[in-house]
């Protein structure tokens, strides 16, 4: 008799739990409260432009082999923009460009010649980068409790490096500033991804909206036997202490099964779950999480200034990452002809800007945009769109990235997920999606 699987949430650690419980052969059972499946990695309509955008751009990398095996089954792999190897341009504040190319030796040694290549490092930073990225591949987590600008000083990093090189990643990949960012999701950033050869360090961006990645979802459940359960609030988590089981209360109705696997946010499970089910320490936690924000900006121009430029990161900027959409994103060849030059801008740990005005941010970033790229001088702003994920990710501090849980409860039938559990891993959709993963193939071993 097949297992039945009930997954609350449809977000990227919900839809990876999904797809290893069909792989296992579960019957599965999915509960969203949202009317669309991918949580935060969702795609709209702008209604002023009639253009798909994202909540905010996101970027995934070779390494993510749990999210690449979502998408796979799913069929949509094809729609990512894979680089052939890492390549990313910084512009300074004044316009001066550097460019880190890996594609110029195979495998690892891309990376170090990459490094050897940024002009603007001092030949003493770059050396100290290489020996770091040498040590780096055979070092093992050491440095619980560090933040990462402790762990990279004493790595001998520095101070230019880190600001041009480090941090960018840093704020890219764990939404913290180097100060605060936990050491050990550094580590592992950087040994999986940035030094763990071409193809791990490939960037990938998607070429259509994100919810389009994921829209095969519903569909591929519903082929396998399987439900999707849209706008449906699950509003408590009943434990039945007797037999140490949990079941589900969604829109006055009670759902049992064999496995239930929790995949949404910590703010939103608190809510529903009680301290006895979770035990004190996590449940303590739930309350004691502290998120980082980022800032998203869309903007439409009356032409193209980045020419053959993807994307870029700048430095000594508010804005952190720009992206350019025409040439990263598909669209029709009339909103192409009405709005030439369409870009993405990102900041992440967006705390001291995210309570600003949307026309004050779109105007500071449009500043630092023409100090950057002088063509953009000569643009005009047609159409722009603020997104402001205040709650995007947990702050992932030494004290938190210490606590965050396991999959297991005090009851037996129930497991967490979400890119907020021990997944060792940053809060990115590789992390959620590992998550899901893991805690099917966790849950099923008890």
């Amino acid at each position: 008799m097949k297992k039945k699987v009930l997954i609350i949430g449809a977000g990227f650690a919900g839809i990876g739990a999904t797809i290893q419980a069909i792989e296992q052969g579960c019957d599965v059972l999915v509960i969203e409260g949202r009317p669309y499946i991918g949580g935060r990695a969702r795609s709209f309509i702008d209604k002023d432009t009639g253009e798909i955008i994202d909540n905010g751009q996101h970027v995934m990398m070779g390494c993510y082999g749990a999210v690449l095996h979502i998408l796979r089954h799913l069929g949509t792999e094809q729609l990512l923009y894979r680089q052939k190897a890492l390549s990313v341009t910084f512009f300074d504040h004044n316009g001066e460009a550097d460019i880190l190319d890996a594609g110029h030796l195979p495998g690892k040694l891309g990376i170090a010649a990459g490094i050897l290549g940024l002009k603007k490092l001092s030949w003493q930073s770059r050396m100290q980068a290489l020996m770091f990225a040498v040590r780096l591949r055979l070092m093992k987590k050491q440095s619980v409790g560090e933040t990462s600008l402790e762990f990279l000083r004493r790595m001998n990093q520095t101070e230019e490096s880190i600001r041009r090189l480090w941090e960018p990643l840093i704020l890219a990949t764990l939404n913290a500033h180097p100060s605060t960012a936990d050491a050990t999701l550094l580590i592992e950033v950087l040994q999986r991804a940035f030094f763990g050869g071409r193809e791990a360090s490939q960037m990938l961006i998607p070429r259509n909206g994100l919810s389009e990645l994921l829209a095969p979802f519903v569909p591929y459940v519903q082929s396998h036997g399987g439900q999707v359960m849209l706008s449906t609030s699950v509003e408590s988590l009943k434990h039945h202490a007797e037999t140490s089981t949990v079941s589900v209360i969604a829109e006055g109705k009670e759902y049992h099964a064999d496995t239930i696997i929790s995949c949404i946010p910590s703010f939103a499970l608190q809510r529903i779950a009680s301290p006895s089910l979770l035990g004190e320490h996590t449940y303590s936690l739930l309350g004691d999480m502290v998120f980082s924000p980022i800032v998203s900006l869309y903007l439409w121009f009356d032409r193209d200034f980045m020419g053959d430029i993807r994307f870029c990161a700048l430095l000594q900027t508010v804005t952190q990452w720009v992206f350019n959409r025409r040439l990263l994103c598909e669209c029709s060849d009339e909103l192409r002809e009405q709005y030439p030059g369409h870009i993405a801008l990102t900041i992440s740990a967006g705390t001291q800007i995210v309570g600003e005005q949307a026309e004050s941010v779109v105007a500071l970033c449009l500043e630092e945009l023409r100090r950057c790229f002088p063509g953009a001088s000569d643009a005009t702003l047609l159409s722009w769109k603020v997104i402001k994920e205040k709650q995007a990710t947990f702050l992932a501090i030494p004290p938190i990235e210490a606590r965050r849980p396991e999959q297991k409860t005090h009851a037996k039938n129930f497991f967490l997920a979400g890119d907020w559990t021990k997944t060792g891993l940053p809060a990115t959709l590789e992390g959620a999606a590992q998550s899901g993963i893991d805690a099917i193939v966790y849950a099923h071993k008890q």
